[in-house]
């Protein structure tokens, strides 16, 4: 329980004090081990991990980005894997990372374990929604991994509560009316930027388009984009990578910082995984909207029309 946790995507974001470390739901540079499922492929990052850890010599753990299937992973860490973790526990923190990255239920659940998976993921969504207003990002992050780990040492129910998703349709429905959530063809455009920020639940379920781009402000300027499967579609996507493909590829085209036009960890370029994927960590993309929603029909085969 004593791991430093943080948030890091270039190496001078990891703590001085943190010479070796584990990173989860992601590959933070300089990693000692990395469990990432974005380059292996599982579904869950849990998936990905090994049920037990070997802890000696561990100072930290850390993910690129904050949100409950980094948590979940975190959490087995600190237990030194998921192996010694309760059967009961871990399927929760299967569920909330399920609504985490998919968006829906994770098929075979019980109403009970799903009723307490959503209720943990609302929350940290919830908890998490803060950074869009500057938080510090490690700190915040840190403290949650640990409430959720605390609760489980001493058997106690994992924080549960879905406050912060009940607004959400409303906002969505606002987003609608102002003209920034829209299909165009069979992609969904989602427009974050100015700073009203929407639960992806909420704002997919509302699009008739099999894949949707959410374009948001990067905290360095410029246009941050994730590329989702919409898992509300009649018949959803499985495979987005031929669009991640040809983005870093389009980015790599204007010079640095992208390094490689391979969306892979180090290229300072696009990167994700087959059903989400999104622009760089550490600088806004050059490329427009309409850029890149072009690119994702055209990649994925959409064509122009619903």
């Amino acid at each position: 329980m004593s791991l430093e946790i943080f948030v890091a995507t270039r190496l001078e974001d990891v703590p001085a004090t943190c010479k070796t470390y584990a990173s989860v739901d992601g590959s933070v540079p300089g990693a000692a081990f990395t469990w990432d499922h974005h380059l292996s492929g599982e579904r869950l990052n849990l998936h990905a991990m090994p049920d037990f850890i070997d802890l000696s010599g561990l100072q930290g753990v850390a993910t690129t980005l904050p949100d409950t299937d980094a948590l979940a992973s975190v959490v087995a860490v600190l237990f030194g894997g998921k192996g010694n973790l309760r059967p009961e526990v871990l399927r929760i923190l299967e569920a909330a990372s399920h609504r985490c990255d998919h968006l829906i239920a994770l098929p075979g659940l019980d109403e009970s374990t799903e009723r307490l998976g959503y209720g943990l993921h609302a929350y940290v969504w919830g908890k998490l929604e803060v950074l869009s207003k500057g938080a510090n990002p490690s700190a915040l992050f840190s403290s949650l991994c640990r409430e959720v780990a605390e609760a489980i040492a001493a058997n106690q129910p994992l924080p549960c509560d879905t406050t912060a998703l009940n607004r959400q349709d409303e906002l969505a429905e606002q987003l609608e009316r102002q003209g920034r959530l829209k299909s165009v063809g069979q992609v969904g455009r989602i427009d974050l930027r100015g700073g009203l920020h929407v639960y992806p639940g909420a704002a997919y379920r509302r699009l008739d388009a099999r894949v949707a781009v959410t374009v948001d402000d990067h905290r360095c300027g410029g246009n941050q984009y994730t590329v989702g499967v919409n898992p509300f579609a009649r018949t959803p996507l499985t495979d987005l990578r031929p669009a991640l493909t040809q983005l870093a590829e389009e980015e790599f085209a204007l010079g640095p910082p992208a390094l490689s036009p391979a969306p892979i960890p180090g290229s300072e370029n696009w990167g994700g995984r087959q059903t989400v994927f999104g622009s760089p960590w550490n600088y806004g993309s050059r490329l427009t909207v309409d850029q890149v929603i072009a690119t994702v029909a055209s990649a994925l085969g959409l064509g122009s029309s619903p």
